[in-house]
């Protein structure tokens, strides 16, 4: 577990009252975590972006406490873009 920082953050635009955030992360642990700094976050979206070893270790879980971010990737070591939706 460590804190990590993203490669990029990318602010892609508001949609009515809501704003996107995109964050990529070239490199995600199970229990690595991002203090993002967003506040109002309705939810996020996860997607690993490399190829798993084995199909069971295929998916990506999140959990989000005061804009702080804990990953919980199916395979450490895989890139991960995170969508966060804001208010």
């Amino acid at each position: 577990m460590a804190a990590i920082t993203p490669a990029s953050v990318t602010h892609l635009g508001i949609t009515g009252s809501y704003s996107l955030v995109l964050a990529r992360f070239t490199s995600v642990d199970d229990g690595d975590t991002w203090a993002s700094g967003l506040n109002g976050v309705v939810t996020a979206i996860a997607a690993q972006t490399g190829d798993p070893g084995t199909q069971a270790s295929a998916g990506f879980s999140y959990t989000q406490s005061a804009g702080t971010f804990t990953f919980y990737p199916g395979e450490d070591n895989l890139g991960l873009d995170l969508i966060v939706i804001k208010s």
